[in-house]
């Protein structure tokens, strides 16, 4: 197993102060073969996190959750993220019945969640028979080919969906204040060059 290199930072002119630490150090783990060398202030540059992607990706993903949270399901109201039996929906079947909302207009099957959602098709089986169980979606027969099953949204489910777009457009408006059509683009498209660069 190796050993990374231990450093000391050290004020400027404290460096002949600590030459015999740093013998005692290069003994001490001598036998691990690992390398101690003292470091000045200079030398160090501290990468700044709050000026990374990833910093600012995932503040700003926690701020959107809590607005959505301490507005959206307010105002929509909690019937709406509850099954008839007053089960919560998990996020990966509100976000099936999104899916399956905005794809009204054509015939989704099992194999279109899986690559939606990129899961398998294990997990997107038990999703479609937890929605079923729910009253959120129900399965009819391909007109192509029998053994195929076709999902289709409940009226419960397209009512609640109705609604949470609804929500959803005004919250969107809401982000989007104060931000022109020109920086919008902008937005979108660098944030689109960092999924291509993280693929």
């Amino acid at each position: 197993m190796a050993f990374q290199p231990n450093f000391l930072v050290v004020e400027d002119g404290m460096e002949k102060s600590l030459i015999k630490i740093k013998k005692k150090l290069l003994t001490l783990y001598f036998f691990k073969s690992n390398i101690v060398r003292i470091r000045t202030k200079e030398e160090i540059k501290m990468l700044n996190f709050k000026e990374t992607i990833v910093y600012n990706i995932r503040d700003l993903s926690n701020h959107i959750s809590h607005y959505i949270q301490n507005n959206d399901e307010k105002k929509v109201g909690n019937n709406v993220f509850v099954t008839h039996g007053s089960e919560r929906i998990s996020r990966l079947q509100g976000m099936t019945a999104g899916f399956l909302y905005t794809h009204q207009d054509r015939q989704v099957i099992q194999k279109d969640l899986e690559k939606a959602m990129s899961i398998s098709k294990s997990t997107a089986s038990g999703l479609v028979q937890r929605m079923v169980k729910n009253g959120l979606i129900y399965t009819t027969p391909s007109p192509d080919d029998a053994r195929v099953k076709c999902l289709n949204l409940t009226t419960y489910a397209k009512d609640a969906m109705n609604e949470i777009n609804n929500q959803a457009e005004t919250t969107e408006k809401v982000l989007q204040q104060g931000i022109s059509p020109e920086d919008l683009a902008t937005f979108f498209k660098v944030i689109d060059q960092i999924r291509k660069n993280t693929k």
